[in-house]
């Protein structure tokens, strides 16, 4: 049975909580109980027991409390708006709510009261009765202040809630000396771990600033919420778009704070969530047309000859003659983000670099004149150690080049890439110079001149290597129309573009040649992108490489300087010669300055750079027949000076480490010059037989392997040179090393001695002295026939069938001392099964 009013507030006032919780539901009943209870029932019931229920809010109980508040809700339902009972609700709310210190202790009610609250300024808001609101509106405030700080986040975020619906609804001279308060509070909450609170915040600051007077309480706002521009969450960095968005639209004082407000708002629209960017360009969009409709006068001249740029990037959009003149009003604000864009942390500086990316694309021709102020900010996040700060710094360097004025820009950057040659510089550069149009072709020769100069294509970094290289390519492309019709040109455009392609030529080979062996991760893709641009300058003159390198690699030797001193092999004037040497090899019109390189470095530079230019030596050689293309007798020629100057002083026996290690070398030039130039080694070896007998006993291995190598297509030459030569091989067949073993037992068929006397006196002497050489050289080859069967019963199958080729071919030249030396070796030798398998294969034995 329902209770009377005057025991439902008896029992409301009972120490017992069965009691109170028996009458708030005895309440609650009436207030649901349409039917029976009409609204005019329920305002004298109400109109009773208020006092009792208000107090019950305090109660000791927590379930009386919630209970308590639940009630109130339901006769707010029923009855109508009045500012005599929201009064006493607010009244009531601040007493557990708006103290300094935390009177509720439950979370779960504070969350309730907090709700309450907001349900009553919605509805009285929506019912027209905002007046009633703002006459509590002091103790709504307090209360707002101090749940902004509540531990528990949904109290915080309901709070945030009805700050919102004051901020929109009530009159700007109520909330005004509010405003200021209330943001400080919703300040605390931008750092909150909760996404959901941040968001909650931020719009509630997107209504409070409307509110506040412009002046240091609005820019400490938009201080204040610009970092979570960077926030992890999209949904926060859309909320601070769309804040910038209502302020740009709503704010009295809009104008004077478009610099503030318009990074907010385009920040978001290089968002890398495709969420957050397609949600704040149409509200961008309808800034843009605000802004037109208010400045329709002056803007509608400018549209009628607001053509997009030539070369506008096919992926993006063309921001609105509104938007872009909005940003092109605010370019004072550049100094701020470029400073930025050098911060220690990486999320600030890509920040930066997106915002300013959004200033370019929206200001376009006008961000001209501020070109020298980022310049230099923009080079040096083109080498941020990031890779993604660095790239996004590169994509800007590339929208510079489209939307700048060339005429205006070029010198500046010129003079800015004259004094930095960083990459930085280099990369900026090259992405405006390559999008860029209308460039005028003295300054592609100004940029040849100035990349083959050692600031830049003499650099050991692997990054600015390629972007020379990257560069060199990107000006053939742009001059290839110059170059189509050069042959119809007067001979001035012929003569700059013969200039061009020299530099450019230069500057690549030199890159390559620094990356030769370097360690560097790049360094075959290098190699692959030189030899791109080289084939493609030969291209041009209807040239192979071969060609240009005979046309152009005398200049990039010129570049080969300061070797008079004591250089070690890591220094890059020892590095650039070893790599021109490896790429450029020997040809005859730069072979002399070759020469004269090798004997500066072979005389002034350290041990280990002389051994690694000698390197590049004996490798080169081995092109010699590809490269020398001249007649016999000129490439023999050329051939035999260079051994003259640069190798013969090396074969010469010196006493230590480094002079070993430079006669192995020479002699491995010497090797490499038998099988590159077959044909010239047997005209200019000969002339080095003197010192083959020293070499074939070397205490270096490899010298002695060289060396005997080498004798494979030494020539022929006298028997008196031969004889300590032939003599050296033989002793070889009892060397420590089994491949020069094998070796000496495959020369030997091979030497060439010239048997002939070449006295004239007399016929019959030199007859006879021909007969006496020839009983010479056949004293040899009967020892070394004896040597060889003797050695063939070895265990070394490799040797043993290397023996066993040279004994056949000697035995078809000579038969009888072969059969001799055969029948005298099975005589005095046991156990010959390897001699007597070989029988049948001898042409000797019948």
């Amino acid at each position: 049975m329902s209770l009377s009013l005057e025991e439902i507030c008896i029992k409301l006032q009972s120490n017992e909580r069965r009691v109170k919780l028996g009458a708030l539901e005895d309440l609650q009943m009436k207030c649901r109980n349409r039917q029976e209870f009409s609204d005019d029932n329920i305002m004298e019931i109400y109109d009773e027991c208020y006092l009792h229920l208000l107090k019950c809010y305090s109660d000791k109980y927590e379930s009386v409390r919630d209970q308590s508040v639940e009630t109130v809700n339901e006769f707010m339902e029923r009855l109508p708006p009045n500012d005599f009972h929201l009064l006493n609700i607010v009244s009531s709310l601040a007493e557990r709510l708006g103290q300094q210190e935390t009177v509720e202790e439950s979370e779960e009610i504070r969350l309730s009261f907090v709700k309450q609250l907001n349900k009553q300024v919605e509805r009285y808001i929506q019912t027209g009765n905002k007046c009633s609101i703002q006459g509590c509106v002091d103790d709504i405030v307090r209360i707002l202040i101090k749940v902004l700080k509540d531990p528990y986040p949904a109290v915080q975020r309901e709070a945030c809630r009805c700050v919102t619906l004051l901020a929109s609804s009530i009159d700007s001279h109520y909330f005004r000396n509010h405003s200021e308060s209330l943001a400080k509070a919703l300040y605390g909450m931008l750092n909150h771990k909760h996404s959901q609170a941040r968001i909650a915040a931020v719009n509630a600051l997107g209504y409070v600033a409307l509110h506040i007077d412009a002046g240091e309480a609005l820019s400490r706002l938009l201080m204040e919420v610009s970092p979570l521009l960077m926030d992890s969450m999209p949904l926060v960095r859309r909320e601070c778009g769309e804040l910038g968005i209502r302020l740009l639209l709503e704010l009295r004082d809009r104008y004077s704070y478009f610099e503030r407000l318009i990074p907010l708002v385009l920040c978001c629209l290089k968002d890398e969530s495709p969420e957050v960017r397609e949600y704040i360009l149409p509200l961008w969009v309808k800034c843009g047309k605000q802004y037109y409709d208010e400045n329709e006068a002056e803007l509608s001249k400018q549209e009628i000859a607001d053509l997009p740029p030539a070369n506008y990037p096919v992926d993006i959009k063309r921001p609105t003659i509104g938007c872009r003149a909005i940003v092109q009003r605010s370019l004072r604000l550049l100094n701020l983000i470029t400073r930025e864009s050098s911060d220690w942390k990486e999320n600030v500086r890509l920040h930066s670099l997106k915002l300013l990316y959004q200033f370019v694309l929206h200001a376009e021709a006008a961000m001209t004149a501020k070109f020298f102020e980022i310049y230099p900010d923009v080079a040096r996040a083109c080498r941020d150690n990031e890779h993604i700060v660095a790239q996004e710094a590169c994509n800007l360097a590339d929208l510079m080049g489209r939307l700048l004025n060339y005429d205006d820009w070029c010198e500046h950057g010129f003079d800015g890439l004259v004094k930095n040659a960083k990459e930085g510089y280099l990369k900026c550069f090259y992405y405006m110079y390559k999008s860029a149009l209308k460039i005028k072709f003295d300054d592609h020769v100004r940029l040849m001149d100035l990349l083959v100069k050692p600031d830049f294509s003499q650099t050991l970094k692997s990054g600015f290597q390629m972007y020379i290289l990257l560069m060199n390519e990107t000006v053939l492309d742009k001059t290839e129309n110059e170059a189509i019709y050069s042959a119809d040109c007067s001979s001035d455009l012929c003569e700059k573009l013969d200039s061009l392609h020299r530099n450019c030529y230069t500057s690549t080979i030199k890159v390559m040649a620094l990356s030769l062996e370097s360690e560097q991760s790049n360094g075959e893709e290098l190699q692959t992108k030189g030899n791109t641009i080289l084939e493609a300058i030969a291209k041009r003159y209807n040239f192979t490489v071969d060609d240009l390198h005979e046309k152009y690699f005398a200049n990039a030797l010129k570049y080969v300087d300061s070797i008079d001193a004591h250089l070690d092999a890591l220094s890059e004037p020892i590095l650039l010669l070893y790599g021109l040497i490896k790429l450029g090899q020997f040809r005859e019109p730069y072979i002399h300055i070759i020469t004269e390189k090798m004997k500066t470095v072979f005389e002034h530079c350290a041990d280990e750079s002389k051994v690694k230019v000698f390197t590049a030596v004996s490798i080169a050689m081995l092109d010699w027949h590809k490269t020398l293309r001249k007649p016999l007798n000129r490439s023999s020629e050329l051939l035999q000076e260079f051994v003259k100057e640069v190798i013969e002083a090396h074969l010469i026996w010196k006493a230590g480490a480094n002079a070993e290690a430079m006669r192995s070398l020479a002699t491995a030039t010497l090797c490499a010059i038998s099988q590159g130039a077959a044909e010239e080694a047997r005209l200019v070896l000969p002339g080095l037989a003197k010192y083959m007998p020293s070499l074939l006993e070397d205490q270096s291995v490899s010298t002695r392997h060289y060396a005997i190598k080498c004798l494979c297509n030494f020539g022929s030459i006298p028997l008196e040179d031969m004889k300590p030569i032939a003599y050296g091989c033989l002793q070889r067949l009892d060397d420590a090393s089994a491949g020069i073993r094998i070796l000496a037992v495959s020369v030997i068929p091979k030497l060439e001695p010239v048997v002939e006397a070449k006295d004239e006196i007399t016929e019959s002497t030199n007859a006879s002295r021909t007969a006496i050489n020839h009983d010479v050289w056949l004293t040899f080859v009967k020892q070394s026939m004896d040597m060889l069967f003797l050695h063939y019963d070895n265990p070394e199958k490799r040797l043993q069938a290397t023996i066993k080729e040279t004994i056949l071919e000697m035995s078809k030249r000579y038969p009888e001392i072969a059969k001799d030396s055969y029948e005298r070796t099975m005589n005095l030798t046991y156990n010959n099964f390897n001699l007597k398998a070989l029988e049948k294969e001898l042409p000797f034995i019948e």
